[in-house]
């Protein structure tokens, strides 16, 4: 990100309202983020509309039966992002955003060939191409970052000419990062046996544990996207499905 002495305006774009959605903003930033929405309507109706997509990304996968535990807070979620949280939910309630898609429920998508049970595929789009799949990693735990390459061989082996994008973000990065992975052999060998399967890290993420003083080398097979979440909403926009490992 830039540096602090810029305007506060700068807030406004949607990489910096994602990071302040995510929590991956310092207490400065949250601050004067904060500031804006109390100040300029127009910036509220967006933060609004982004905060009800993430939401509907979020819920369609809420309820997963794969592992109740998973459905935790993440750790690193402390009270000055729940505190932001808190404000986004009170500004989508009182601007009737939530009241809109409350009633709405995130469409699912049941003609994903090879998905196991206890996992949910949504498509957001009316054009779905069920070839084209999202698989969204956000833990990490050294079973999850295994799960996660194991779907993405399962699905493979049942369309082989899919394209198939792993996008992580939070601890789930722990995948891509050359110095922590555990799987770093099986996730390089993947990416030359499937020249369509590909490696997205979060760049909110990275810049956040840059910001805490942490090292980040990631794997040369991965690339890094501005926000998990915007490449996720870019990607069932064009009509990919979606799965939360």
């Amino acid at each position: 990100m830039k540096d602090h002495d810029e305007p506060a305006d700068r807030g406004a774009s949607p990489e910096y309202l994602g990071a302040f959605l995510d929590g991956e903003l310092s207490a400065e930033e949250r601050t004067r983020v904060l500031a804006l929405l109390d100040s300029d309507p127009d910036f509220k109706v967006r933060a609004c509309e982004m905060r009800t997509l993430k939401e509907m990304v979020r819920g369609a996968y809420g309820e997963v039966p794969a592992a109740p535990a998973l459905a935790r807070r993440p750790a690193w979620l402390g009270a000055p992002q729940a505190l932001a949280a808190g404000v986004m939910l009170a500004l989508g309630l009182g601007l009737g955003w939530l009241a809109r898609d409350s009633s709405q429920a995130a469409p699912t998508y049941d003609r994903l060939a090879g998905l196991p049970e206890g996992y949910q595929a949504v498509a957001l789009s009316e054009q779905v191409d069920s070839g084209r799949i999202i698989l969204h990693l956000d833990s990490g735990e050294p079973g999850r970052l295994a799960k996660v390459l194991d779907l993405a061989e399962r699905l493979l082996d049942r369309q082989p000419s899919a394209r198939i994008e792993i996008i992580a973000n939070s601890y789930g990065l722990d995948l891509l990062r050359a110095d922590v992975t555990p799987l770093r052999e099986r996730v390089e060998a993947m990416a030359r046996r499937h020249a369509n399967l590909s490696f997205v890290a979060c760049g909110q993420t990275v810049a956040r544990l840059k910001r805490e003083g942490v090292e980040v080398e990631l794997l040369p097979v991965a690339r890094t996207a501005t926000s998990a979440i915007n490449a996720i909403m870019t990607r069932m926009g064009q009509g990919w499905v979606y799965v939360k490992v």
